[in-house]
């Protein structure tokens, strides 16, 4: 008895041991888990070229590693003797031996138009609410040495410069709306809906300029805009405008498709572009001919050049949008608006029952393709349909938005015999004659031979494979587990020290735990502050179920065009923050693009853009859809929505 006492007791001493050892390595842990998620932020300054001559540029990125928090804009105190701009933000998030290293690098293009040796900074940034300092950078700027500003480089962007002339002096900072402007401009006042009008900006310059982009984009709410890509080589007119001569070149062209009826104001947005100022000091203005009437040519010249950014807001444009013609609107039409031709075909004309056949669909011609919609085949009788699939093929090489449209439907035909697939019907609007134009495809003959397998015996899918089979229901046969009883009365026990009780280790136990839950919680929210990718990617579903339930409502009330926007938002805005890219970015094609090389189930590929169409489709089209197609496709993007949310991307 005396044995078997003793070994009881160092059992419980090794199991308290054993807690103990645990606690204290939580503490640890939990110590280290603090240390990491206050690491020390660093902060560093770095320059593409130390030497650089008059005009030429350089790059300036500040690099802020660690940061957690809010993190302010830098200010840079001193910038003498440059010109610059920001080229924004970026964020990069690295994971090395399981350390986490988050770096945001905010980047400035400075253009030197002073020679000597330059102090750049020095530079100041609030995190978090604490001031860092940060040490300037030496930088020397030389001479020109043969660069001339405005002489042409490549450019692949559309972006460059748009008139190098010799500069007429002007004095310090003299840029006005005279020297430069930019005037956008319809090619056509009045348009129907659907119709395009092409939206171009010139710009008009006496001076060395460069085209450098838009600081704020134009705001086009009621328009489908396709953006014409820019030439490869930037055409340049003189013209005379107020009695002046310019160089006058254009920078931007798009298509706006307006979408409903009505007088539109466009804000055409804000252009940001570089001015070459070349000045006279005062020896040369001396020597110009102030005090003889004439400039002495014997005389040197003392002329310096300044670059300057100028910001230019082009005046507004208004576009006059007529309704569509009641007066001989066919039964077929969708809205489809421009000059069209439809072609259909199937890729057998003899197969066995049960085998699938091809239906394909080509809409061809100009006007807004992505928002045509392919009439439907109507129920036929011994065949099964199976939901289409569509892409669009888009060109805009000559000004002109054309293209095709495909949409190929899969039938599996249930018994032999020979079968016509009959015609489809197609209308559009032709603006050049004002008039509605209907169109026929050609009907299709199919013979079907008498297979070993129907189709009623073992349907196929939509890629022609097989049905699975079902499973059977599980029944349960019999109970073969006993639990295990004991009795037996506890017998009382003696008193003992604190530490000693299993409930005091139990307690201390949890006590670690939510301290590490609380620290844990407070670095993901750190990070979820910084981490903007992961904090996208968390918010998403939850986002997209607050917009489910609002275009829900919508529907309720029958509102349309408010309904097909909210559920358009609503995916775009899903995708955006599952892939971590700008909502403005996703359509159809990019999501194909994006999501077809990450082993993504082509039936949610084909579902995705069968969607996004449709959604175009009642948005833009004229005939509005009745309340049970917009439950259709309320349903189906809460199931899409439900599906993807299964999906592992990789």
């Amino acid at each position: 008895m005396i044995r078997i006492s003793k070994l009881k007791h160092e059992a419980r001493s090794t199991k308290h041991e054993y807690f103990y050892k645990f606690y204290l390595a939580s503490c640890f842990l939990l110590l280290v888990s603090c240390k990491i998620a206050f690491a020390e932020v660093s902060i560093e300054t770095s320059v593409s070229r130390s030497r650089l001559a008059v005009g030429e540029e350089l790059t300036l990125d500040i690099i802020i590693t660690n940061a957690q928090g809010g993190i302010s804009r830098p200010t840079i105190t001193s910038i003498d003797g440059f010109s610059s701009y920001s080229q924004g933000r970026s964020q990069e998030i690295s994971i090395i031996n399981g350390r986490t290293t988050s770096r945001n690098i905010f980047s400035y293009v400075l253009i030197a138009n002073a020679t000597g040796k330059k102090t750049i900074g020095p530079f100041e940034v609030d995190i978090s609410g604490r001031n860092y300092k940060i040490a300037p950078v030496q930088v020397e700027v030389v001479p020109d040495t043969g660069y001339y500003p405005g002489s042409p480089s490549p450019s692949s962007s559309g972006q460059g410069p748009v008139y190098s002339p010799p500069s007429r002096a002007l004095p310090s900072g003299d840029v006005s709306n005279q020297d430069i402007f930019v005037k956008a401009w319809l090619d056509k006042d009045e348009v129907y809906v659907n119709e395009p009008a092409v939206l171009t900006y010139t710009i008009y310059t006496r001076l060395s300029a460069t085209y450098k982009g838009f600081d704020k984009e134009p705001v086009t709410t009621g328009f489908w805009v396709e953006d014409f890509p820019p030439e490869k080589t930037m055409k340049k007119t003189e013209q005379f405008f107020n009695g002046r001569r310019y160089v006058a070149a254009d920078v931007r062209k798009a298509a706006l498709f307006p979408t409903q009826a009505g007088v539109f104001t466009v804000d055409t947005g804000v252009i940001s572009s570089t001015v070459e100022v070349r000045q006279q000091d005062d020896f040369d203005s001396f020597f110009s001919g102030n005090v003889f009437g004439r400039r002495g040519s014997a005389y040197p010249s003392f002329i310096t050049t300044q670059i300057f950014q100028k910001t230019i807001n082009p005046d507004k444009v208004i576009l006059t949008v007529k309704a569509l013609p009641e007066q001989g609107r066919p039964a077929s039409f969708s809205g489809a608006v421009g000059d069209y031709r439809i072609e259909n075909s199937i890729d057998k004309k003899e197969v066995e029952e049960g085998n699938p056949v091809t239906h394909r669909v080509r809409i061809i011609g100009q006007g807004n393709i992505n928002t045509v919609q392919t009439p439907s085949l109507s129920k036929l009788e011994n065949f099964k349909i199976y939901d289409s699939s569509s892409s669009a093929n888009i060109s805009k090489e000559r000004l002109v938005v054309e293209g095709e449209k495909v949409t190929e439907t899969v039938l599996v035909p249930k018994k032999a015999g020979t079968y016509t697939i009959p015609a489809l019907d197609f209308s559009y609007f032709d603006p050049k004659t004002q008039s509605y134009k209907e169109l026929k495809t050609a009907p299709q003959a199919l013979t079907v031979r008498p297979g070993a397998v129907s189709a009623e015996e073992e349907p196929v899918n939509a890629l022609g494979g097989v049905r699975p089979v079902e499973k059977e229901d599980v029944t349960l046969l019999s109970q073969d587990i006993r639990y295990i009883k004991t009795d037996g009365a506890a017998s009382p026990r003696a008193s003992a020290p604190l530490y000693r009780n299993s409930l005091y280790w139990v307690l201390n136990f949890v006590l670690v735990l939510l301290s590490a839950w609380f620290a844990a919680m407070g670095i993901r929210r750190e990070r979820g502050m910084t981490d903007l990718k992961g904090g996208r990617l968390r918010r998403s579903h939850g986002a997209a179920r607050k917009r489910l339930k609002s275009a829900a409502a919508l529907l309720k009330k029958d509102k349309h065009d408010e309904f097909f926007a909210e559920i358009e938002k609503a995916m775009n805005v899903y995708f955006a923050d599952k892939l971590n890219v700008s909502a403005q970015s996703v359509n159809a094609d990019f999501l194909s693009e994006i999501l077809g090389g990450r082993n993504i189930e082509p039936e949610i590929l084909n579902e995705i853009r069968k969607l996004f169409d449709e959604l175009a489709h009642g948005r833009f089209s004229s005939v509005q859809k009745g309340k049970d197609d917009m439950k259709d496709v309320y349903q189906r993007v809460d199931r899409l929505i439900t599906r993807f949310e299964k999906v592992k991307l990789k």
